[in-house]
């Protein structure tokens, strides 16, 4: 609940960003973040684009990019270590260990290259936008 990154000039926490950007169907957007945590929503939005649920995760994935960039230190401490673990992970559900362990192990080009993410990249931010990404 620390790790804050700015999205379009709005500094949030990851949690915030991701769960503030779920919708579900026609009601009114989550005011707070709690309001969405732990419900499947039926899209999400990024940039104020409207996205299909399939790209959640990937969002997710470019939250985490955007901060562990920001953040070498931090990468270089995670890579002491073999394995992650989230205490307030759910199975099937998007969380930090899993994102930092992709990101440490397997190099964060392996996510920004990842098929849904480049999707997400196509649809949210142009080429030369991608930067803040």
């Amino acid at each position: 609940m620390h790790a804050t990154v700015a999205v379009d000039g709005i500094e949030r926490t990851i949690e915030e960003h991701y769960q503030l950007s779920k919708r579900f169907g026609d009601a009114p957007p989550p005011r707070v973040w709690r309001d969405a945590k732990g419900k499947r929503p039926t899209h999400f939005e990024a940039r104020g684009i409207k996205l299909p649920l399939r790209l959640l995760s990937a969002w997710y994935l470019v939250l985490w990019v955007k901060y562990l960039d920001q953040h070498p230190e931090l990468v270089r401490y995670a890579k002491a270590f073999d394995a992650f673990h989230d205490a307030f992970a759910r199975p099937g559900q998007n969380n930090q260990a899993d994102a930092i362990c992709r990101y440490v192990k397997d190099g964060r080009t392996s996510i920004l290259r990842a098929p849904e993410v480049e999707e997400l990249f196509r649809a949210i931010a142009p080429a030369r936008d991608r930067s803040e990404f």
